[in-house]
């Protein structure tokens, strides 16, 4: 009978390096092929088409902007809500078959990709692409025009006016201040007849509760903004609009806040992006309702 002998310990010890090469050449490759500016995988799944923090935005971005939409009444109706939501989950692919679209019909980006490498400049942003589905529903939320009228003069007073005057030391604080206060009294104008121990807030603030727009202008508004011809221009000013006001200095000077304001994208990139991701949207919406407004009047 043979008598089975243990492995000597020099061959385990062989065998386990061997692994640990495999496994840290392994390391390396995806390193090497997931890299931004290296590899023809990354051409493919990483930048130009594909990369996982996308995932962590969407995902991020989708709880927040929802929250707030809900909060605000720009949702809509449960069933444009389930329009919105539909539109959202289908945001992803969509946004990285355009980009990688535009890349490829761009001649130097195109150039690029062809060789293995992801052009390192932007044409597009995910972040203006998915503005188009919840902003076409701000002329509902808007209707309540006194509370938005409001907590915008606070903004603007105690964000960029007042503490021009005031010591440095002190500007931050107040403009925390100014973004908590126009904030509570947002809520408090649109909610704070909800809350039996609170006196009414057309008592307190006055208009600031009590003024708004006529159903009216409301509609005319909403079908402007969901048309085809004037609703991706509309959307599109108004990312412009809020790239530079969310960017601004004043707002990196205030704690906390300071550390989650976005870096500033090209007027360009918002334009484009938030354009052709309002033309998604509206195109998911005539699939799901059947409603295509050309345009609004």
């Amino acid at each position: 009978m043979t008598e089975l002998r243990a492995p000597p310990a020099s061959g385990i010890r062989s065998a386990i390096g061997t692994a640990r090469n495999v496994a840290a050449a392994f390391r390396d490759l995806l390193d090497q092929e997931f890299s931004y500016s290296a590899g023809y995988l990354a051409a493919i799944l990483n930048g130009c088409l594909f990369a996982p923090s996308v995932l962590t935005f969407w995902f991020v971005n989708g709880v927040v902007d929802f929250s707030t939409a809900i909060a605000i009444g720009a949702a809509g109706t449960a069933a444009g809500l389930q329009v919105r939501l539909a539109a959202y989950v289908l945001l992803v692919p969509t946004f990285l078959l355009t980009r990688v679209v535009a890349h490829l019909l761009h001649p130097g980006h195109r150039a690029e990709v062809l060789a293995g490498s992801c052009p390192s400049s932007r044409l597009l942003s995910l972040d203006w692409f998915s503005v188009g589905i919840l902003a076409t529903g701000l002329p509902l939320a808007m209707q309540d025009f006194g509370p938005w009228a409001g907590m915008n003069a606070v903004f603007l007073l105690g964000v960029f006016v007042l503490p021009r005057a005031l010591p440095t030391v002190h500007r931050g604080r107040v403009r925390l201040a100014a973004l908590v206060g126009g904030s509570t009294l947002f809520l408090y104008a649109n909610y704070g007849g909800a809350v039996a121990v609170l006196p009414a807030p057309a008592s307190v603030v006055g208009p600031v509760a009590t003024v708004e727009l006529s159903d009216a202008a409301t509609s005319q508004f909403v079908t402007a903004v969901n048309s085809v011809v004037a609703g991706p221009v509309l959307v599109a000013g108004f990312g412009t609009v809020m790239n530079r006001v969310v960017t601004r200095p004043e707002l990196a000077d205030i704690p906390v806040v300071g550390h989650a304001m976005p870096r500033r994208d090209p007027d360009l990139v918002v334009v484009a992006s938030a354009a052709l991701g309002t033309a998604f949207y509206l195109g998911v919406r005539a699939a799901a309702t059947g409603e295509f407004v050309v345009l609004p009047w």
